[in-house]
């Protein structure tokens, strides 16, 4: 009974914090979106948002 809920309690300790670990790794800080403004061939506005992220890994 005693090992049964040690092991329990390790287990939901790990889980909580391996979510806190992925919550806190993946703010991606370091993106951003850009955005280009073209002009079409009849003086139409064309908008693109590209999103650049310099992360090496997004869990």
């Amino acid at each position: 009974m005693k090992k049964t809920l040690i092991i329990s309690l390790t287990a939901i300790c790990v889980s909580v914090m391996g979510i806190i670990f992925v919550k806190h790794s993946n703010d991606h800080k370091e993106c951003e979106i850009k955005t280009e403004i073209a002009f079409g061939d009849n003086d139409e506005k064309i908008v693109s948002e590209i999103y650049i992220c310099k992360e090496k890994f997004n869990l």
